[in-house]
């Protein structure tokens, strides 16, 4: 199962790049959600919206170089940000015209723990490993943040090249989640003065935003027309 969705989603992620004119620096992922050139990723990874850069990369099934001497990177901008709920939306700034599968984004609400997930990213991005990674994982729960978001924590250890990758549900084969990094507790309850402990580091356990959130920005970019029901 696990395998045909990766086939399906490989091909629309992309390396996160900023250019500053001497380096080309790895940020993270993004994926493409419209074949006008749309991406989402997490807002961390743009905070600075300069020089983005977005880049795919050989997305075959047959054993890939790790790294690419050269790849068409292309200039992106931040075209809406919801910097609360851990998501932005990019557009790549050359008139393009990707193909993205039909019906592929989901409800983070229809995932419930148990349920097997798979991520996909640049993993070693930041080791100029340039291949996109797809691992799996089981939903290991569902909680709500206190400043009001929603997120889908799983057994998956990501890395630092997932975060802005996609989060599938693999019993539909639909995004349900925006790979935001490895969960630490501390950050999500810091500020409740009775917290005083801090996570290892090390954990498995990682979370994602849910795609809601990204869907509400396409909403907003008239990208995007929620289904009834």
């Amino acid at each position: 199962m696990l395998q045909g969705l990766s086939q399906k989603f490989r091909g629309g992620c992309m390396m996160l790049l900023r250019d500053d004119g001497e380096q080309v620096a790895f940020l993270g992922t993004a994926f493409l959600v419209d074949p006008k050139g749309y991406l989402l990723t997490a807002a961390h990874l743009v905070n600075d919206p300069s020089n983005l850069r977005v880049a795919p990369t050989d997305a075959g099934d047959g054993f890939i170089p790790m790294t690419f001497n050269r790849v068409a990177a292309m200039p992106a901008e931040v075209a809406q940000m919801d910097a609360t709920h851990g998501t932005a939306l990019l557009k790549i700034e050359q008139d393009i015209d990707i193909s993205v599968p039909d019906d592929f984004l989901g409800r983070a609400e229809n995932v419930r723990p148990g349920a097997s997930v798979m991520s996909l990213g640049y993993s070693f991005g930041h080791d100029q490993l340039h291949t996109v990674m797809t691992v799996g994982g089981v939903v290991s729960t569902k909680i709500l943040t206190p400043n009001g978001t929603n997120l889908i924590l799983f057994d998956n250890m990501a890395q630092d090249g997932d975060v802005g990758g996609p989060l599938v549900h693999a019993a539909d084969g639909h995004i349900v989640g925006l790979v935001s990094g490895r969960f630490e507790p501390g950050e999500v309850v810091r500020g409740s003065t009775d917290w005083d402990r801090k996570p290892p580091r090390d954990t498995n356990i990682s979370y994602a935003v849910a795609i809601d959130y990204g869907v509400a920005l396409m909403e907003k970019a008239g990208l995007y027309e929620p289904v009834a029901g």
